[in-house]
C-alpha cells in the first residue's frame, strides 16, 4: 500500500513539473530601471536614499518602543493595583486569624474558670 501510495506521488509530481512552464519574472518598471541607474552612476544619490530609508525604519523602531513601554506603563499599574489588593486581603485574614484566636483565648479561659470551679466544688 505504501509502495502504491509513493508511485501515485511521484507520478502526479513528474506531470505537474511536465506540464507547468516556467513562471517569468514580474517586469521592470521604467521608474525602477532609472531609479537604479541614478544610484549605480551617483554613490551620494544612493547613501542619501539608503539615509532616508534608515531614518524611517530607525523612527518606526522608536514608534514601536515607545507604544511597547506605554502598555508595559499602562500594565504596571495594574500589577501594583492587584499586588495591593492581594496584601490587603491577606492582612484581612491575618487580622480574621488574630480576632479568632482572642475569641478561642478568652472561651479556653472560661472553660478553666469552669473546671476550676467544679474541681472546688467536688472536694
Amino acid at each position: 500500500m505504501k509502495n502504491i501510495i509513493l508511485v501515485l506521488i511521484l507520478i502526479t509530481g513528474a506531470a505537474s513539473a511536465q506540464t507547468g512552464a516556467p513562471v517569468p519574472p514580474p517586469p521592470v518598471s521604467e521608474a525602477r530601471q532609472a531609479c537604479t541607474k541614478a544610484m549605480n552612476e551617483d554613490p551620494e544619490f544612493a547613501k542619501n536614499i539608503v539615509a532616508t530609508a534608515d531614518k524611517s525604519i530607525d523612527q518606526r523602531t522608536i514608534d514601536a518602543h515607545n507604544a511597547a513601554a506605554a502598555q508595559i506603563a499602562e500594565n504596571e499599574r495594574h500589577v501594583v493595583y492587584a499586588y495591593a489588593a492581594m496584601w490587603i486581603l491577606a492582612a484581612l485574614f491575618v487580622g480574621f486569624l488574630w480576632y479568632r484566636q482572642q475569641m478561642l483565648k478568652a472561651e479556653l479561659a472560661a472553660v478553666r474558670r469552669e473546671l476550676d470551679a467544679a474541681a472546688k466544688d467536688s472536694k
